[in-house]
C-alpha cells in the first residue's frame, strides 16, 4: 500500500507558499537558489544512539521544482525507476498562485497510462493573512477553508470545512523550522498530532532529514524523510 504522504505535502506545500510578500523559498523557510527538493520517505532505524533514515517505505519519491527567482513550479511523485506517478502543477496571476491542479497516473491497459487531472485548488487572496481555497474533485466541492500567514508567509493555521463539519489544523515553529502540527476538533479536543525533530543539514542551512512522530511523545518516530536540494 502506498503511503498518503505525498499527494497531502505536495497540497500542503502549495497552500503554505501562496502568501505575499517574498518568493516562495524564502516563505517556506528555505535558504539558497534553490532549483528543486527531492524528498523520500524512509523507515526510522535505531543506530549508533540514534535514529536513521533506514529503507524506504515506498519506491516513491517526492520532487519539489523552482525558478530562478524562488518561486515554485510544480512538485511530482516519481517511482524509483524515473516514472511519473503524480503531478502537481500551480497558475498565476501578478505573481500570485491562484490555482493548483493534481494529476495522478491511471493505467489504461497494463502497459499504457496516462496523467488525469483528479482534483484542483482555488485560492483567492483576502487579507496579507489570509487566503481562501475551495478543492474540487471533479464537479464536486471536496473541501474549503482558509489559510492564516504570519508576517514571514508562514501559515499558522488553517480552517478546513468537510460535509459541514469544520476542523482546524494549528501549525507551531521553532527556530524557523516546523516544531508540530495538530488538529483542533469542533468540539475542541485536540487531534491528528505530529511532532517533527530534524537531524542534518546542508552547507547552505536547509536541514536534510526529518523525523516525524505521530501523537504527543517522542518515542520512536513513525517515518523519517531524506531530503536532497539542488542549488542554481
Amino acid at each position: 500500500m502506498k503511503n498518503p504522504l505525498f499527494p497531502i505535502v505536495a497540497l500542503l506545500s502549495l497552500l503554505m507558499a501562496c502568501s505575499g510578500g517574498n518568493n516562495d523559498l524564502t516563505k517556506a523557510g528555505l535558504k539558497g537558489k534553490i532549483k528543486s527538493i527531492r524528498e523520500v520517505q524512509c523507515d526510522a532505524t535505531y543506530q549508533g544512539n540514534k535514529w536513521i533514515a533506514g529503507k524506504p517505505l515506498t519506491g516513491d519519491q517526492r520532487v519539489l521544482r523552482y525558478d530562478p527567482d524562488g518561486l515554485f513550479i510544480e512538485s511530482y511523485a516519481v517511482s524509483d525507476k524515473g516514472d511519473t506517478l503524480g503531478k502537481s502543477s500551480c497558475k498565476r496571476e501578478n505573481g500570485e498562485i491562484v490555482e493548483e491542479i493534481y494529476y495522478s497516473k491511471f493505467y489504461l491497459n497494463p502497459k499504457d497510462s496516462k496523467l488525469y487531472p483528479t482534483s484542483k485548488t482555488i485560492l483567492e487572496r483576502v487579507s496579507d493573512e489570509q487566503v481562501n481555497f475551495e478543492i474540487w474533485e471533479g464537479e464536486r466541492l471536496f473541501k474549503q477553508g482558509a489559510n492564516y500567514h504570519d508576517s514571514k508567509g508562514r501559515m499558522l493555521k488553517q480552517v478546513q470545512v468537510i460535509n459541514d463539519r469544520e476542523v482546524i489544523i494549528h501549525y507551531v515553529y521553532e527556530k524557523n523550522l516546523l516544531a508540530e502540527h495538530y488538529q483542533e476538533e469542533e468540539n475542541g479536543e485536540r487531534s491528528a498530532t505530529q511532532l517533527y525533530d530534524y537531524d542534518g543539514f546542508d552547507n547552505k542551512g536547509n536541514w536534510t532529514m526529518k523525523l516525524i512522530y505521530r501523537g504527543n511523545e517522542r518515542i520512536k518516530p513513525d517515518l523519517v524523510i531524506k531530503r536532497e536540494l539542488e542549488y542554481y
